[in-house]
Order: C-alpha cells, then structure tokens, then sequence
C-alpha cells in the first residue's frame, strides 16, 4: 500500500525533507524541526499539546530552560489538521492557536463548520467519479409475527420516585393487533398490557435495572434497551452471519477469477467487518456469534463452488477488535467515547491496517463493536455486515466509510476495476429504509443528494445463463476467430511534430488575463416584493499589482507532463504567450500543460503500431467460468442473439444499443465484450463495448466491434484519456483487420461497416 512518504516522492522529486512522530522523549526532534535547514514534517496528536502539564508546555533542560512549544512556535509552522470537526472545543482550538501557525489547512470529509473553503469533493463526487467502491446493500428483514411475544424497550426512566421503561408490545386494539407504546413497572403484567394476548403469558415485569439498561422478566427472559426479543431476532441474526460469509466466499471467487484472466493485474485480499449489539455475544468461545461463525464458515469452505480457493483454517481467519478492562478483558463502549481501552483498541488495529491486506496475514473476518466507529478503515473491506439493532447509534455513514476506499492489490497499487469494486452492505432493515436514511445523512452532511446510486443486491443480483450451443456456433467461433487475436504496440512520434503541435495549441488558447478587481455599479429598485438590482450603471476593472515569486514554469512542467525537460524549453521558446506567465502563473502553467498534453497523446495515439503476437489470443473458454458468477447491475435487458440469455448495461446508451441489435434482422449475432478481453495502450488496458455478426443482403457476413459512447466527438469525452484510448483501440484492430467505430447511434454504428466485398 502506498504511503505519504512515496507520495510526496513522487510528487516533488528531489525533495530533501525529515518525517516523524512526536514523541516527548524525544525532544531533539522539536529542536530539529525548528531549525532545520529543509522540510519537517511532524505527526502529534492534539493532546499531546492542549494541556499545560504536557512536556511540550513544560520549561525543560534539555531546551536550555524554554518550553519545547517555544521552538515550533517561533518557526510559524503550517498546521494540517485530519477530521478537525475533533477540534472545535475551546480548549483544542486554544492549543492550536499555540502553535502560531502560519495558516492551518483543515482536511475532512464531514466538516461541520467551513472556513474558507479552497477544494471540495463530496461524497456524491467520489462515487461518481469511481474514487470509492460502489455500494451494493443485501437486505434481511423478517416479516412482523403477530403470533409472538415482541417487546422492544425504547428506554429506562429513572427518577427519585422510582424506575420505569417506555416499551413497544403487540396490544390487542379495536383495529386489529398494533404495534403499542406502554410504560412498565415492576409487576406489571404484559398479557394484561396486551388486552389478554395469551402469547405473553409470563411476561410479568420482575425487575428493571437502569443501570444495566435492562428489563428482567418472570419467566427468566430479559430485555436490553434498543434491542428486540421477538423470538427471530437471532434467526435473522444468524442469516445474516451466513450472507456475510456467502458474500465474502464470492468475493474471494470473483477476485480469483479477475486476477486469473488479466481483468486486475495482481490479486487482492479482501475482508470482511462485522459490527456487532455486545462484544459478549463473540468473545467467549461458546458465544452465538463466534459459533454460528465458525459453522458458517466451515459449510461454505466445503462448498463445491468455492473448491479453487485455499483459505486458512477457520481459527486463523477471525478476530475481535474491542476496548477492554484494565484486566484485559474485552467489553462494550458507548459510541464516540474517548477512553484509554478504545484508544488502546484503535492503536491495535491500526498497527495491523497495512498487514490486514497481505496474504500473509491470515485474518480476513474482523468483528468489532465500536472501536472502529470513527478513524479507521481498510481499503479491502467489500462486505459489512451490521448485527447491531436497527437504533444503534451508529450512522449508515459511519459504517460503509469503513469499507468504502479502493482495494489495494498484492502489488501495491490501488484497484480501479468497476467489475470488482463493490462494497456489500448485509443490513438488517429494507433496502428502501436502508438507502433513505443514508441519502439523508449524506445530504444534511453535505447538502447534495445521493439518490439511485446504490444497488439493491436482493434485486439487481443477476446470474447469467451461459448458452453453449451458442459457444459451439460456426458464426460465433468465426467472430471469435477474427477479434481475439492479441498484440504488442510501439510507439513511433517525432519530437519536433511535438513541439510544434504544443506551440500551435499554446498561441491559440485565450489570452491569460491578470488577476483583477472587478467593479460593478447597480441601481437598486425597491417595492412591496423586497429589494432588487434595477440598472447597471457602470463597470470597471482595476488590475491587481502586487509583488510575486514567480514559480519555477519548467520544474513544474515536467512534474506535469511527460516531456523531457529540453522538450519543455524548446516549446516555451517557440511560444509567443510566454510573458503571460507573468500575469497569473497558475493559469498560465495550466493551460500550457493541457496543450503540451494534447500535442504528446495526439501523437502517441496517430503514432502507435500494433502487431498481432503470433499464436496468443484470447480463448474462448473463458467465457464458461465467468458466466457462472453472479453479477450486480442497474440495467440488465433480456436477450435473444447472445451467449448470455441477458446483457448488464451500464448506461442508457449501452441499453439502447443492446436493444436494437437483439432487434435487428440483420444481426445474427453480438457479445458484450467481457471485462478481461483488454487492449493494451500506453494510457492503460482498454476494454473494448461489443462485437457483432451483420449478415449483409447477399448473405456475405461482417465481423465488426463497436464502442458506444455518448457522443461521437472524441475531444467531448468526459474523461481525456477515454478518447486516446479509443484511438488506441482502433489502431489495435486495424492491425488485426476487424472493423472498428465508437459513437452513440445504433443505426449508424451498425451500418457503417465496409461492404464485405
């Protein structure tokens, strides 16, 4: 897994500069980072400064008689503070302030208060732009049992007169059997409460201990607050244990397989978290959950459909993560409480975090309670399950922003594959409850809505039938014959077409203005509907004059592109806007950036040659395992004319396309080309839409595949690089003589094609 410390190599080359973490005895460090002739970087908590009888407050001897506060106060140091929303109390914001720093920069996804806000990225953009894992909810609700004894205690009310409980029953009404608020005393009897229901016979209220939060009964049941004991509850808890591990077994299928055919190019671990209502209900060795675990895991390890997989003994692949007495003896924790048995927990885990995505840890199953509420996450988490009860104080959001990040593979390199990364929710509410409550977290969090992204996997969870007379077809052997040949490329551009295609983008961009004041004058009209601008009487502008260091233009192009550094210079002279740098160097640098870019992938991709690699290609055969497993979509349309009896459409455009070729009397037959048949570019492996049989008037056939996007302009491509890797891709199939297009019309992409003769 990459670290801080290989990112910022990466990003600034040749930076000389010192990490570490703060550590009292350790006071030399505090010495260096103050007088230090290079940067310092240094990780503190923020309780290791806010109090005055910490060390680093404290006048010392080993720092010639001042405070070691002193020495990072007198070099103004930048402050990055994570997750600030922690430091709004008068006393944190105090110690802060301590530090005399130079400007502070506040890094979090849920502040609760914006200051001077330079750079937002919304939860709602990350999971568009695929910065984070899909999320995919498996929802397990038991149906209401009126023929049981349901009590739910809401809470216990504890005053000097004496102690009750606000409690939920099944009363008989005059409308039927309804869910009924009561409150209860000792020796109140719930079959009287409940208009004589004889299902809670024995029901009689023995005790209620406030400090427990419990309800004890005469017939030796006991009742948690925020915990239900209809007679199901732990059947739906046990199913979901087998789902958790259902899901998990899949995952670590589905990720064989994409390791196996190339789809990622190393294999990846992944995990699965459990929250669970008490850490007593696992950490015993004859607790339910550990149990029902251990069997779980046990059946769905002799599982025929899981025999390609070599996971660990079930001892090896589980363990809890909880606060614990001073007798180390695991307990639970209220949500969000600072004590030194959860930090003692979260220090355990994080110690373990980049271990936990090796194969040479064993431990894939990680049951917590809440010492992973805030602060920890592990980018290889692709299924949690929530055993707590559905008024847990836990958020929605809380619990998959413990699994949302991207999968790191073996390699070490973060996982953009769509086709793996899912997160799998196992929640113990309807998918509808389950999906509104996380859009309304996220949208009084953030102000934007999350709406239809999340899949129901109860409902979008799709298996596709493989036919294999279809495999064994002369037409669809002979398309396969003529599309899977596979190839090598090389790169062949000149470096002065470069340069010039560079200087010709640079002179035509649109002058780069200084940075200006901006006046307008506005008349103000008033009248019985408020105030509003009636007139604009005049504008000016007033350009800014301040004194600047300009920034180093060629370091910081060629961090930017990928040119040699003579590259860079040669285009800058050849340019006639380079004054303009002077004027906003920060748009000046961008947009010569961007053309430079242009110019060099322009060239790349009108430049690439492939070449088949004689005898390699991609086997059909492939097809038999992949279909076999199920599959997570929105869109998925019932079809005739493929080897699937449905294709998965990831947009209207696929959708629409799919339709009219299953329609077309022209088609004999088309492939939703699988997420492992990949073209190789220097932009990365690029994975061609589809492949289609047209059967032409005379009775000749084309082979043909086609790429489907939503526009047929390649520079008006959401993302840049998809229209260098189209380009690639054509090149790819013009050196295997398949006909190749991309564009949005159905009709038009279908009938482009050459005629056969």
């Amino acid at each position: 897994m990459r670290n801080p410390r290989d990112h910022i190599k990466e990003i600034y080359d040749g930076l000389q500069f010192d990490h570490y973490v703060y550590d009292s005895k350790a006071l030399t460090r505090v010495r260096q980072f103050a007088t230090a002739s290079h940067l310092q970087i240094m990780v503190i908590n923020i309780d290791a400064f806010a109090n005055d009888a910490n060390i680093i407050n404290r006048p010392t001897d080993a720092m010639n008689g001042y405070r070691p506060i002193e020495f990072l106060r007198a070099c103004r140091p930048i402050v990055i503070m994570d997750e600030p929303q922690n430091m709004e109390t008068p006393t944190r914001r105090q110690a802060i302030a301590s530090l005399a720093p130079l400007f502070r920069l506040r890094y979090s996804a849920t502040h609760r208060d914006l200051k001077h806000l330079v750079y937002r990225l919304t939860p709602v953009d990350a999971y568009d732009l695929r910065l984070v894992k899909k999320i995919g909810v498996l929802s397990i609700v038991k149906d209401e049992d009126l023929g049981e004894a349901f009590v739910e205690i809401a809470r216990i009310n504890a005053t000097p007169t004496g102690v009750t409980a606000t409690a939920y029953i099944h009363k008989m009404t005059s409308r039927g059997t309804q869910r009924t608020r009561v409150t209860l005393r000792k020796d109140d009897d719930l079959e009287e409460l409940s208009g004589g229901r004889q299902v809670y016979r024995g029901w009689a209220v023995e005790d209620i201990h406030a400090d427990a939060g419990v309800v004890e009964f005469g017939n030796g049941r006991r009742a948690r607050v925020d915990a239900l004991t209809d007679e199901g509850a732990e059947a739906a808890q046990r199913l979901q244990v087998r789902k958790a591990v259902e899901a998990h077994f899949e995952k670590e299928l589905q990720l064989f397989h994409a390791h196996r055919k190339g789809v990622i190019p190393a294999a990846i671990k992944p995990l699965t978290l459990f929250f669970i209502d008490r850490v007593a209900n696992y950490y015993l060795p004859d607790s339910k959950l550990r149990v029902w675990f251990e069997e779980e895991y046990a059946s769905f390890r002799a599982d025929g459909r899981f025999r390609n997989l070599d996971l660990p003994d079930v001892a090896d692949v589980h363990d809890g993560y909880f606060a614990t007495s001073a007798r180390g003896v695991p307990r639970d924790t209220a949500l969000g409480r600072d004590t030194k048995e959860t930090a003692d927990a979260f220090a355990r885990i994080m110690q373990n975090k980049e271990r936990l995505v090796s194969f040479d840890e064993p431990l894939r199953f990680i049951f917590s309670h809440s010492a992973l509420a805030e602060g920890w996450d592990n980018p290889n988490v692709f299924t949690i399950c929530n055993l707590q009860d559905g008024h847990a104080e836990m958020r929605r959001r809380q619990q998959i922003g413990r699994g949302l990040r991207l999968p790191v593979m073996a390699n070490g390199e973060r996982c953009h594959s769509d086709a793996v990364n899912l997160l799998t929710v196992i929640a113990n509410e309807r998918f509808s409850t389950f999906a509104e409550a996380l859009q309304t977290e996220i949208e009084e969090e953030t102000g934007v809505s999350f709406e239809r992204r999340i899949v129901d996997l109860n409902r979008d969870k799709v298996k596709l039938k493989l036919k294999p007379e279809v495999l064994a077809d002369p037409i669809f052997l002979e398309l396969w014959d003529r599309i899977s040949p596979r190839t090598i490329y090389e790169l062949r551009f000149d470096t002065k077409t470069v340069i010039a295609g560079a200087i010709a983008r640079i002179d035509t961009r649109a002058e780069v203005e200084a940075i200006k004041f901006r006046i307008e004058r506005n008349d103000l009209a008033m009248d019985a509907s408020g105030v509003s601008s009636a007139d604009v009487r005049g504008r000016a502008e007033i350009e800014l004059t301040v004194s600047r260091t300009l920034p180093d233009i060629v370091t910081e192009l060629c961090r930017r592109v990928p040119l040699s550094r003579r590259t860079v210079v040669s285009i800058l002279r050849g340019c006639a806007r380079l004054e303009e740098g002077k004027r906003n160097p920060a748009v000046f640098i961008d947009q010569v950036a961007r053309a430079m870019n242009e110019a060099l992938f322009e060239q790349v991709a009108d430049g690439i040659v492939y070449t088949p690699l004689p005898g390699e290609r991609w086997e059909a055969s492939l097809f038999e395992d992949l279909h076999q497993e199920e599959t997570y979509a929105k869109t998925v349309l019932d079809v005739r004319k493929s080897v699937t009896d449905k294709i998965v459409c990831d947009s209207e455009v696929e959708e629409r396309f799919a339709a009219f070729l299953d329609g077309s009397d022209e088609i004999q037959l088309f492939l939703k080309l699988p997420g492992w048949f990949l073209v190789p570019t220097p932009l990365g492996n690029y994975n061609p839409d589809w492949a289609f049989v047209r059967r032409e008037p005379l009775g000749d056939y084309l082979y043909l595949v086609r790429e489907t996007k939503g526009g047929s302009d390649l520079s008006k491509l959401r993302f840049e690089a998809e229209g260098w890797k189209i380009k690639c891709g054509s090149a790819h199939f013009r050196s295997i003589k398949v006909d190749y297009a991309f564009g949005e019309d159905p009709e038009k992409l279908v009938r482009s094609a050459l005629s056969a003769a």
